[in-house]
């Protein structure tokens, strides 16, 4: 027989309040997308459909659709637009000549470094002005909330 788990009110009700003071705070402290932008010239949108081809190999438009939960429609021009940037390119299924696969280029690869260093430049910035334990608290905090965040997807 499964019991059932006893979740406490207060516990879910801190949560749902730290989601809503954490979301912009994220965007706003955490990811400058601004200076990504200005130093590497792409949009966030661009960065995570790079960032998952780069992990992946390939997927389609609506594996990327369905990741991102943004409608298939709005993906196919992000597509379209990293494709004219060759960054990007379709390919046909050899098994499934239907399926057609994004993939990732070595000049996406190569916009992917320039995006990475970017933000490392950004977390060395934090390193000055938190401690040392502080710094490894955030390290670890983040290396939770994805595992967490993976099981609930």
């Amino acid at each position: 027989m499964s019991r059932k788990k006893v979740i406490d009110p207060t516990l879910v009700d801190g949560i749902s309040k730290d989601l809503f003071c954490v979301t912009p705070l994220l965007r706003k402290k955490l990811l400058h997308m601004d200076v990504i932008q200005n130093e590497c010239g792409i949009p966030l949108s661009h960065v995570q459909v790079l960032s998952m081809l780069d992990e992946s190999g390939s997927m389609s438009v609506s594996e990327i659709s369905q990741r991102l939960g943004i409608a298939k429609p709005n993906i196919t021009p992000l597509v379209d637009r990293l494709i004219e940037s060759h960054y990007v390119d379709r390919i046909r299924d050899a098994q499934d000549r239907r399926v057609v696969n994004i993939v990732i280029l070595d000049e996406g690869r190569e916009k992917l470094k320039c995006i990475h260093e970017t933000v490392s430049n950004q977390v060395r910035s934090w390193a000055e002005a938190l401690t040392a334990p502080e710094f490894r608290s955030l390290a670890e905090s983040l290396g939770s909330l994805r595992h967490i965040l993976e099981k609930l997807a």
